[in-house]
């Protein structure tokens, strides 16, 4: 579970600088779309973690927490990007 939220994470750090090339300066959603990414990273690292310390400690929820925040931070910027892209 750990290579597609690394994989997730990587792709949306590279929006904003792909967003830059393409000279598309929109930072609101750029923003939120590297918070997300993230994130991801975030819950690849819980992910990895180390069995069963995590498990005892109670923090084998934080892939699961950090997928759906960002899920959510992803979903913001999406929709951001589409509202400023089309004013």
């Amino acid at each position: 579970m750990v290579e597609p939220l690394v994989v997730l994470g990587i792709a949306l750090l590279l929006v904003p600088a792909l967003g830059e090339i393409a000279k598309i300066k929109k930072d609101k959603g750029f923003l939120w779309l590297a918070v997300a990414g993230t994130l991801y990273l975030l819950a690849a690292a819980f992910s990895a973690g180390f069995g069963i310390a995590f498990n005892i400690a109670g923090l084998s929820y934080g892939t699961a927490l950090f997928s759906v925040i960002g899920l959510i931070f992803t979903l913001i910027g999406v929709v951001m990007l589409i509202i400023s892209l089309f004013k």
